[in-house]
């Protein structure tokens, strides 16, 4: 294996060398030779890094064999590409990804370079945001369902004034909370759109007020939120003002009723009511006031916004996938999958001995490349030439 390695580095190198000694003549040769100099350079630290994570990788994840790692580490290049990130880059999402539990570690990451992308997200926002609604909705790692509320959730934001990363600060934070409180993520989605767009509140903001207004309404109470006995009453007592109940009796069985169908008929009765009415004010005030009285105001006043962001949810299939994509073919996203390609072709990173076998050649190129340019300037070009061609000649 080793011999097979090294005629394909030898090659390698000859068919390099001889492009260089071919075009010697010209006045271009130096910056050639500079440019090869630095993507060699470049090639060599990327081949390092992908060989140590993947070494890593094999000791941090239990039960991966030599071939499971071998195309883990010959994925890395495509899947890398294909979102116009750096193969070392989605290795290390699959290691945070396998150090926060997933056993499809792999799958995760590739849904966080997609989520990243889409959404212009940072890597720590994107993982959060993943882990954050598999737990709150106990998806046990499920890519297919993860993939549909990131495609809900991005479909809302691309249509309308919702910035993604606030988005996503809101859901990673409210996530969990509104699960508990029997909200779904489409739901959930669509409020916390309507409270960003409307009231114009940060991520954190429109989280944290939401939170509050469901446990008003589910009745239970919250020290961290300033919500006691009192506070319940005074809501409870405020919403029956204008007819709206929070609790519903079914075969004789008294139940709390579900929150967004209480916020639908909050809505209906406070838009009826006119401007200067005492009952505004005191549901507002019942609801803690400040960031909380914004934020159901703006629920209740744009009742059909959150209605249309529910739609622009379930109709969101394939929205991050298409987003990733115009990301990936930006200029740096083509940069980044000509430097995979460039890496990639250099060896087989899941095999150390190809990587020592090759790094090895390139570093003994490098040496010889940097003792012929250090004359540069006084053998001029037709030294250059004359340098390079003794050297192939030599090394053959």
């Amino acid at each position: 294996m080793a011999d097979k390695h090294n005629g394909q580095t030898d090659s390698l190198l000859l068919g390099i060398l001889s492009r260089f000694s071919e075009s010697a003549k010209s006045n271009v040769t130096r910056i050639a030779i500079n440019d090869f100099i630095s993507m060699a350079k470049e090639t060599l630290s990327e081949l390092r890094e992908v060989d140590t994570l993947l070494t890593q990788i094999s000791r941090e994840i239990g039960g991966l064999s030599k071939s499971d790692l071998k195309k883990l580490g010959s994925d890395a290049f495509d899947i890398a590409s294909k979102y116009g990130k750096s193969a070392a880059y989605y290795l290390t999402e699959v290691q945070n990804a396998s150090r926060a539990g997933y056993q499809n570690a792999a799958q995760i990451a590739e849904l966080s370079l997609a989520a990243q992308g889409a959404g212009n997200l940072t890597s720590e926002l994107a993982d959060r945001f993943i882990t954050a609604a598999d737990h709150a909705y106990k998806l046990g790692g499920s890519v297919s369902k993860l993939t549909e509320i990131l495609d809900g959730s991005f479909s809302i934001s691309g249509r309308n004034a919702v910035s993604m990363t606030e988005f996503t600060e809101a859901m990673s934070a409210a996530g969990e909370q509104a699960s508990k409180l029997g909200i779904g993520a489409d739901e959930t989605a669509a409020a916390l759109g309507t409270i960003i767009s409307e009231a114009h509140q940060s991520g954190g903001e429109a989280a944290d007020a939401f939170e509050s207004i469901l446990l008003l309404i589910r009745q239970v109470a919250d020290a961290g939120k300033g919500i006691d006995a009192e506070s319940l009453t005074r809501y409870e007592e405020a919403c029956r003002a204008l007819n709206v109940s929070l609790k519903e009796t079914k075969n004789g069985v008294t139940s709390l009723r579900d929150p967004m169908e209480v916020l639908k008929d909050l809505s209906e009765a406070y838009s009826k009511l006119n401007t200067g009415d005492a009952r505004k004010a005191n549901l507002l005030d019942a609801a803690g006031g400040g960031i909380n009285a914004d934020a159901l105001e703006a629920v209740l006043e744009n009742y059909s916004q959150y209605e249309k962001m529910l739609a622009e949810y379930a109709d969101g299939t394939g929205t991050m996938a298409q987003k990733a994509a115009q990301t990936a073919n930006s200029w740096e996203g083509s940069m980044n999958r000509l430097s995979n390609t460039w890496t990639d072709t250099i060896g087989n990173i899941a095999d150390s001995s190809a990587v020592i076998t090759l790094v090895n050649g390139l570093n003994g190129l490098l040496s010889v490349v940097n003792s012929v340019t250090d004359g540069l300037g006084s053998l001029g070009t037709i030294g250059i030439g004359a340098g390079i061609t003794a050297f192939v000649k030599n090394f053959a």
